[in-house]
């Protein structure tokens, strides 16, 4: 059995992550490189390929690993920049980031908890936004409230009256719609009856080139679409991992 502490260097912005790992397999042949959030989120991003792994200390126990990992992953290291750690080294847990000796209910509020709390130097202005927001019932519930006021009615009652006259043949873009070219960029309108000319596609943004996600049931790239059949010959498919985050999130 193998245990040691090791190091995940980006190659791409030099940002690292320490952590510990017990193993039957040595370290270079088993692709453990950490299950922390930031660190699984960043791979994810870049590509396994642009990360190096290193052994720091092979140890002869549980209790030496984790202890040459506390030395290492501090509270001053996790509080970096230039790293990917999220909570202090050695035997890990809640109660261990945060000093609180109720680990159960600490990890059962996972990163929620931390998320919520503004002293925390992980705190997440995106996570609160998320959860105030239309995912929050009591948030869609106000909403829902305050459009079906007398005064929220009356006022979409007045903004109809005023844009009534531009509506359907009133409006100057009735019967007309936007085209560009490919090739020079320019964007222009045309009457619906006219032909499109060659060399132009229908929108403003018909010539900004076209890209698609593929993988390799390891890794996923956003590529151009002209360069589809490149990755194909490489083992690549078409579509992203099955659990691919939402292209929204942030990923560090």
């Amino acid at each position: 059995m193998y245990y040691y502490v090791y190091q995940i260097t980006n190659l791409i912005n030099g940002k690292i992550y320490v952590g510990k790992h017990k193993s039957s397999l040595p370290p270079d042949e088993n692709r453990y490189y950490g299950s922390g959030h930031q660190i699984k989120l960043a791979i994810k991003k870049y590509g396994i390929e642009n990360f190096k792994k290193e052994v720091l200390h092979y140890c002869s126990s549980l209790e030496e690993m984790s202890a040459k990992e506390a030395q290492i992953v501090t509270e001053e290291f996790v509080g970096r920049k230039d790293t990917y750690n999220m909570h202090k080294g050695g035997n890990g847990g809640w109660d261990h980031y945060n000093g609180s000796k109720n680990h159960k209910a600490n990890s059962s509020k996972g990163g929620k908890a931390r998320a919520m709390d503004p002293n925390n130097p992980f705190y997440s202005k995106e996570w609160q936004r998320a959860n105030n927001g239309m995912n929050n019932p009591n948030t869609v519930l106000l909403l829902a409230q305050k459009a079906n006021t007398p005064e929220a009615m009356a006022k979409r009652k007045e903004t109809y009256k005023r844009t009534k006259h531009s509506q359907g043949e009133n409006n100057s873009q009735y019967g007309r719609f936007w085209i560009s070219n490919i090739l020079t960029k320019e964007v222009k309108r045309i009457n619906a009856t006219d032909d499109i000319p060659e060399g132009w596609v229908r929108g403003k943004k018909g010539h900004v080139a076209k890209k698609l996600w593929v993988n390799n049931g390891i890794n996923e790239h956003y590529i151009l679409k002209d360069k589809l059949d490149e990755y194909i010959v490489k083992g690549f498919n078409r579509g992203r991992l099955k659990n691919s985050m939402p292209q929204h999130r942030i990923v560090v």
